[in-house]
């Protein structure tokens, strides 16, 4: 063992030796590189694989989705102007559905049946993908419309074939106007103011009858009985901005109505009596009628209510 331990430092020993002996001219023996195995016939080299997440699986048949992608309603607020009309639009998208109904509900929960969009079926196929789609309706609005919230309401029959709903709001609203406050007292009238019979009998009698009104309205200022003389917005629900004048009449009771006459051919007045209104404002008096001409019955109103009259032509006989 260890006379071969001996041998072997020998014979490196050597080999130094003779490496330190070599000459200064001799070639540099470049190293020979370790040859790369080449594949064999049965081996076939492959690309490491990435997936590329832009293409679509193309093995995968595409599955609908259906949904309604959004609702979009414009403008939200609708502000109508006496005169004018204003518009509204309701957009819808979809997607992977055959049809979308649009319906209209107003404030009352009344409904508009709306546009029908059909959109058809997806053909199948492995390479098919979503399918999108829109929609929309209009609605015209105006001094008639009730305001208040509205509510656009969405159906959609998918391509999976149930359905889907959703709504959207927006509200309605009129531009303030009011008419100016009325000047001067109320307007008073005599209504249905008759003399009967007529034509009448030399010397017979004759009914005048009729009966004294006074008006509460003016536009939207409502005046609350016959003595009230302020006046307020929007008392009452006869009373509208598009009446700028004197108009839902109400009785006046109590009032003294005075009777005239002209004869045929003259043109002064002659004064007969006075009568007053009952509390419904109703009145009647008798006269005798001696000869033809126009009866008259006049209320000369007050601080606050104007004045009144209404004639009737009677033909006497002889």
């Amino acid at each position: 063992m260890v006379k071969r331990a001996a041998t072997t430092l020998v014979a490196v020993a050597m080999g130094a030796t003779a490496l330190a002996t070599a000459p200064a001219y001799a070639d540099t023996v470049a190293p020979t590189p370790s040859p790369t195995p080449s594949p064999t016939a049965g081996d076939t080299f492959r690309k490491p694989h990435k997936p590329d997440f832009h293409k679509p699986d193309f093995h995968k048949p595409y599955k609908a989705d259906p949904r309604i992608i959004s609702v979009d309603v414009d403008p939200n607020v609708v502000v109508v102007s006496k005169g004018r009309s204003a518009r509204v639009t309701a957009r819808v998208t979809t997607k992977d559905v055959q049809s979308v109904d649009i319906d209209l509900w107003g404030p009352q929960g009344h409904g508009d049946h709306g546009g029908d969009h059909w959109f058809g079926k997806q053909k199948s196929g492995h390479n098919d993908g979503p399918k999108f789609d829109s929609a929309s309706r209009s609605w015209s609005f105006d001094w008639s419309d009730r305001a208040g919230t509205y509510k656009v309401h969405v159906e959609a029959i998918g391509l999976d074939g149930k359905k889907y709903t959703t709504d959207r709001s927006f509200t309605v609203k009129r531009a303030e106007w009011h008419a100016p406050r009325p000047t001067g007292p109320k307007a008073t009238r005599i209504a249905g103011f008759d003399a009967t019979p007529e034509p009448v009998r030399k010397g017979r009698s004759l009914t005048l009858k009729g009966s004294l009104q006074v008006a509460q309205c003016w536009g939207d200022w409502y005046y609350d009985g016959w003595n009230d003389f302020s006046g307020r917005h929007g008392g009452d629900r006869f009373c509208s901005d598009s009446h700028n004048y004197w108009n839902n009449w109400h009785w006046l009771g109590s009032q003294n109505v005075k009777v005239y006459f002209q004869s045929s051919g003259s043109h002064k007045w002659q004064y007969v009596g006075t009568v007053k209104t009952a509390g419904d404002g109703d009145f009647a008096t008798k006269v005798r009628a001696f000869r033809s001409g126009t009866w008259a019955v006049r209320f000369d109103g007050t601080r606050g209510l104007k004045g009144s009259q209404a004639t009737d032509y009677v033909k006497v006989w002889h």
